[in-house]
């Protein structure tokens, strides 16, 4: 995917804090393959030495969150209607916390997750032009916002709009804003298929640059994939509303521009490691699982970062470090993040 000319967040910072200067050898596992080399400066440079001392991968990116949500955390087991719909559970706890207690909460859920690996975050924030107040200068998010007004849409500063199903809105509307992005040069990223085929049709008439779910109408996958439009799954998510389905995961397995997501932070922390855990034991696709948790670099041209994992404790006595790492490491397992550098 072309990376939009104004798209914000997920880019290096301009001053690094820390300057000691950390070198780690060992064996680097990404999209291309296994290769051996050593990171120094944030950079690894390959080797024809075989190092086995630590395993690096690149970070993880989380192509679907919306991290404000962080603020309710842990709801009662409800239907999605009850707790995502307008005028739902959620809704009600956003619309009762300030933008400060919104913010604060986001920061926390990051922390969190960086600490595990995931560098890079794909928020939906909702609330209009104000909304992006509570993501407003934080690097590793990209902001898609969501407007209320075709007024707001032509001035909201983002990366792009995030738009919930099209039974949430009026499709005029939304066409509008489909054309707003298109002619700024900004992502159109809209949920679809998530509790059954009725919006799908009408996603597809958008024809959106980012498709978040699809688990519930796998017969209508190929309409996009033909297309090579990147598909979201969230998987956790779907399990908590009781609407996961192994066939969709199947077929999105397969396809190249396949991407793991986490949804609401209230109901999960925003890890992509966790995400790949919960996948792994679902699709048994290890491989594939762990692209799609770090493919959104590439389709999304941002820069990624490394994980350090050291071998003292879950990828001790490996047989398969990819599947080690999806399956089975944790916080505990992890050295350093190495994130890019300018």
């Amino acid at each position: 995917m072309k990376r939009p000319a104004n798209i914000f967040g997920c880019n290096p910072p301009r001053q690094t804090v820390n300057t000691e200067v950390f070198s780690y050898r060992g064996v680097l596992i990404d999209e291309e393959g296994i290769r051996h080399g050593t990171i120094i400066e944030g950079n690894f440079e390959e080797s024809r030495t075989e190092y086995s001392e630590y395993v690096f991968t690149p970070t993880f990116f989380n192509a679907h969150t919306h991290l404000g949500d962080a603020v309710g955390k842990d709801p009662p087991f409800m239907d999605l209607k009850s707790l995502v719909a307008p005028g739902g559970y959620k809704f009600k706890i956003l619309e009762s916390s300030s933008k400060e207690n919104l913010r604060s909460a986001l920061i926390h859920e990051l922390e969190i997750a960086k600490s595990a690996g995931t560098s890079c975050f794909l928020d939906f924030r909702e609330g209009g032009i104000e909304g992006l107040e509570v993501t407003s200068g934080i690097r590793e998010i990209i902001t898609l916002g969501r407007p209320k007004t075709m007024e707001e849409a032509e001035k909201m500063n983002c990366s792009g709009f995030g738009m919930s199903s099209i039974r949430d809105h009026d499709f005029e509307f939304l066409c509008e804003v489909r054309k707003i992005a298109r002619r700024r040069g900004i992502f159109f990223a809209i949920h679809a298929g998530e509790m059954n085929c009725e919006d799908v049709e009408g996603a597809l008439e958008l024809e959106p640059d980012i498709l978040v779910h699809m688990n519930s109408c796998p017969e209508l996958l190929k309409r996009f994939t033909d297309r090579g439009i990147p598909i979201v799954s969230c998987i956790r998510s779907n399990a908590f509303f009781g609407l996961l389905n192994l066939k969709a995961y199947a077929v999105l397995s397969e396809y190249e521009n396949w991407l793991l997501g986490t949804d609401n932070a209230m109901l999960f922390n925003p890890s992509v490691l966790e995400e790949m855990h919960f996948a792994s034991l679902l699709l048994r696709k290890d491989l594939e699982v762990f692209k799609a948790g770090i493919r959104g670099f590439k389709l999304f041209s941002v820069p990624s970062g490394y994980i350090v994992f050291h071998r003292k404790k879950n990828l001790k006595n490996s047989k398969n470090l990819i599947s080690s790492i999806v399956r089975r490491a944790g916080v505990e397992d992890i050295e350093s993040v190495v994130l890019p550098q300018p």
